[in-house]
């Protein structure tokens, strides 16, 4: 046994291309293993790393550790080898120039786990986590890219659909049996199970919130009236002098952006232009892009110059925005700013880190344990089942018969299958793998 579908053979680094003590390329499909035996002249046995020499004819190619996996045992599910060899980017091309023209064709991207997928080693969702936990900044982006790896999320998104698809299956056979008068399951606990069942699945969409801003990150916009400090807080922030401080108002015409680890999550300050009214047309433009940017922002912190305390422009400007975080600066210049940061003296600093860190937490932060949905794929799949749950549940409330009901919880079923892709099509595996690199 060679494999399953797309059992091709095909051939990639699996390794960023560069100077490197280790490079990896992986070969998968029917021709896999007697490609490599015949680069090396000699039989492998499966799962075994073994020492020896690739050559292309008389030619040596390099000295490297060759590690066959036989269908079904392997990652994709086909025949799979993986080669260690010297990181020269020349023998790499080399060895795959040597494979190629024994008939292997270079992978597209992520066709090693769309292979897995389609050979049932993987589900959707699990390989949607393979690409997020290679793109993992943060440890808090690992841990719930490492979980949805694990199944977690599937498991939830299964354990809905077997619901369902058991809920189907009473009142089909309550249709076949109409004529008897048999019933296979009374309305009260069909609407029961049915409100249980969409409070989960809302549930579960309703992390999509949390899971998104962990993946992609956070904006936090620092705004305020000129001079209030803002490029200065970017600079310590960041840990460098990132952006220009001049006594001078205006000096910063344009959005700077610099990204720190705050709460275990990406959060991208973005450091913009003082709010005035102004008639320079350069610093007019900042000013606007200010306001844009902290629409779109997921935090805002507002400064406020201590030593001038409140002004009426800035509780103008405070009562435009949503849930800012109000942050005095220049304490140490300031008679009695206690609560106030400094960024030249130190003092509450810290104090203003962990308050930013309760924030992104108590915002952003997923639940232990928690199945969690981290992009619009997923949170589409759980949407429309519950649209089609609230259909089912109408239809139960206004008397309709079971042939209505099975309708919309078919539908209900069918959303949740494209989740793992027990029901999947073309244009969202084109999707979800063409996001991978080339020889994952």
């Amino acid at each position: 046994m060679s494999g399953g579908p797309g059992n091709d053979t095909i051939v990639a680094p699996a390794t960023a291309p560069g100077r490197s003590a280790i490079a990896v390329v992986r070969i998968d499909g029917a021709d896999a293993v007697s490609i490599v035996e015949a680069l090396a002249k000699r039989e492998f046995e499966p799962r075994r790393a073994t020492h020896t020499v690739l050559g292309d004819g008389d030619a040596s190619i390099d000295d490297a550790v060759v590690v066959v996996y036989r269908a079904p045992s392997s990652y994709t599910g086909n025949d799979l080898v993986e080669i260690s060899l010297h990181g020269s980017a020349y023998l790499v091309g080399q060895l795959l120039g040597a494979v190629r023209r024994r008939g292997a064709r270079l992978a597209d991207p992520g066709e090693f786990t769309e292979r897995a997928v389609l050979n049932g080693k993987l589900d959707l969702v699990q390989a949607e986590s393979i690409v997020d936990l290679v793109d993992a900044r943060t440890g808090l982006q690992a841990r719930l890219s490492l979980r949805n790896l694990t199944g977690e999320l599937s498991r939830a998104g299964e354990s809905m659909r077997a619901s369902l698809l058991d809920m189907i299956s009473r009142l089909e056979a309550a249709l076949d049996f109409a004529d008897e008068g048999y019933e296979f399951i009374g309305h009260d606990e069909a609407e029961t199970a049915l409100e249980t069942l969409l409070k989960e699945v809302r549930g579960t969409a309703a992390t999509w919130a949390r899971g998104h801003a962990i993946q992609t990150g956070l904006t936090a916009v620092i705004l305020g009236l000129p001079n209030a400090g803002k490029s200065t807080l970017l600079n310590f922030l960041c840990g460098t002098e990132r952006a220009i401080v001049t006594p001078l108002p205006g000096t910063t015409r344009d959005l700077l952006r610099e990204t720190v680890d705050l709460g275990g999550l990406p959060v991208t300050f973005v450091d913009t232009a003082g709010l005035r009214e102004t008639g320079d047309a350069i610093e007019e433009i900042g000013v606007g892009r200010a306001r844009d940017a902290a629409a779109g922002a997921d935090l805002i912190l507002y400064l406020i110059d201590a030593t001038r305390g409140m002004t009426d422009d800035d509780r103008m400007e405070i009562a435009r925005l949503r849930d800012p975080i109000v942050i005095f600066t220049k304490g140490d210049l300031a008679p009695g700013g206690e609560d106030a940061i400094s960024v030249l003296s130190g003092s509450g600093l810290e104090r203003l880190l962990g308050r930013l860190d309760e924030e992104v937490r108590a915002r952003f932060a997923m639940a232990e344990e928690a199945p969690t949905v981290v992009n619009e794929r997923q949170r589409a799949a759980f949407e429309a089942c519950a649209e089609a749950l609230e259909a089912a549940l109408a239809s139960v409330g206004g008397g309709a018969g079971e042939e209505i009901i099975v309708v919309d919880l078919r539908r209900a079923a069918n959303a949740l299958g494209s989740l793992t892709g027990a029901i999947s099509t073309d244009d969202v595996l084109r999707e979800i793998f063409g996001r991978f690199c080339i020889g994952k």
